[in-house]
């Protein structure tokens, strides 16, 4: 069990906690009483509250408009963020609870309204215990999920009837295939409000945060306010299917995009994955390999881009045996050990394949892997046919990837989940999706050399990478 929760704010690995600015605060809480003011008797829930930056909002907009405070809770695992929220907020009706806000036994009630910014942690900060507990749990922990998206389930749950949630989360929920459940969730309710605020509204930090207003009444128009101004009403999908054609209609600046910076000034390498000549053979699954090949280190976690978007990631059970050293070099026939009585069993295939028969070692693969780059090292992976196109990240370093996917290896590993954000965001997207050649069924094909020229923002590269609590 966490004992505190990741303070890793808008899709950032961040260090300490990084509260919600006041002025941005202020603004969410406005949202949340439009219209709907509070009144005696109504129960207020801060999820998640940290300092309590939400809490001393709510306080600030009742006493300059004569409303009354609502009573309610605010809650953290954290008793050090809870005790300072405490202090600075003690004279409201909150009571503050040091809890864990996803645990099942939690007796909150209903509330009318709830606001918040929740933690934000990748699926690979949890033990396998929490991972078991929240899919089991929760209908919105599928795939590779975060953990914001519980909280928006849990919090949907408290509302009252007529009840206002407000929350600021990344925007990625619009359109992954993880969140395909939490957007069918969410139209159960009336989404009245989309808001994709400022890039750089958590200075210091490239983030691309969306404050979302959601009502528990009927209705199916949204409002959506764009960074670049524009504002529309739509009707999103209620299917689960992906928001971002609807949210981003007319959207002309993810379409046209210059900052002066691209993906390849900040990265050290963009390349398509390895090829062996023959993935039949080299291959197999992690039960199937046999044993003295993995206990002599010829073997190597692998993933193909097809294994990618269907495991929506990096693990995909195989490895790929590699006779070739840390440098990339191919190990001398006589020091093959387990890996030269392996490929005797199968050297006629082997030499069958046309990279022998123009020269190659018979037992080498069609290239030589350039392993001090991409082994060891944080990457994000991609597709390289694809609709849409999905960026990955491989947290471990020990996945190659295969020739059916392109790497990227940021020139800052700290830049690594800021871009992952951003290439998933729909504004790369928009630009791939305009810029790519189009393979069969007009799937988009990504290439290096289109990589390379993505616009990313300027502040990739500068950003101050802080480490968790």
């Amino acid at each position: 069990m966490f004992k505190y929760y990741w303070r890793v704010s808008l899709g950032q690995e961040m260090k300490g906690h990084v509260p919600t600015p006041p002025e941005l605060a202020d603004e969410m809480v406005a949202e949340l009483f439009a219209e709907h003011p509070p009144a005696d008797g109504d129960r207020i829930l801060f999820p998640g509250t940290g300092k309590g930056r939400f809490v001393a909002a709510v306080e600030r907009y009742c006493a300059e408009n004569d409303y009354p405070f609502p009573e309610g809770a605010a809650v953290d695992l954290d008793p050090g963020l809870l005790a300072e929220a405490r202090e600075q907020n003690g004279d409201t009706a909150v009571e503050f609870r040091e809890e864990d806000f996803l645990a099942a036994d939690c007796d909150y009630g209903q509330f009318d309204y709830v606001v918040g910014n929740p933690p934000y942690v990748p699926i690979e900060g949890l033990s396998e215990e929490e991972k078991t507990r929240y899919k089991h749990e929760f209908r919105t922990a599928e795939q590779r999920f975060d953990l914001y998206m519980l909280f928006f389930e849990r919090s949907l749950d408290l509302l009252a009837d007529g009840g206002r949630l407000v929350f600021i989360t990344p925007e990625k929920f619009e359109y992954t295939h993880t969140t395909e459940e939490l957007r069918r969730l969410m139209t159960q309710y009336h989404v009245e409000r989309i808001e994709h605020v400022p890039e750089d509204s958590f200075a210091g930090h490239v983030t691309y945060p969306t404050i979302t207003t959601i009502h528990d009444r009927d209705g199916e128009e949204t409002r959506v306010v764009r960074r670049d101004g524009t504002v529309d009403t739509v009707e999103l999908p209620r299917d689960g299917s992906s928001w971002a054609s609807t949210v981003r209609a007319g959207d002309t600046d993810a379409y046209d995009y210059d900052t002066g910076v691209t993906l390849g000034d900040v990265t050290k390498r963009i390349s398509c994955g390895l090829a062996t000549g023959r993935d039949s053979l080299y291959v197999q699954s992690e039960e199937e390999v046999p044993e003295q090949l993995v206990e002599e280190g010829w073997t190597y976690h692998t993933t193909s881009g097809k294994q990618l978007s269907v495991n929506d990631g990096p693990d995909s059970g195989d490895v790929i045996i590699c006779p070739y050293d840390g440098h990339g070099n191919l190990v001398a026939e006589d020091e093959l050990g387990a890996f030269g009585d392996w490929a005797e069993l199968h050297r006629e295939e082997l030499e069958s394949r046309s990279c022998v028969e123009k020269g190659k070692v018979w037992y080498s693969w069609h290239e030589n892997p350039p392993m001090a780059d991409i082994y060891g090292v944080e990457k994000i992976l991609a597709k390289d046919v694809c609709d849409p196109p999905e960026f990955y990240a491989e947290r471990d370093g020990n996945v190659i990837p295969r020739h059916s996917v392109y790497y990227i290896i940021p020139e800052n590993p700290d830049d690594l989940d800021a871009l992952l954000e951003y290439l998933n965001s729909p504004k790369a997207r928009a630009w791939l999706e305009a810029n790519a050649q189009k393979a069969h069924n007009d799937y988009y094909r990504m290439q290096s050399k289109l990589l390379k020229k993505l616009p990313v923002p300027e502040e990739i590269g500068e950003t101050k990478q802080t480490t968790l609590v």
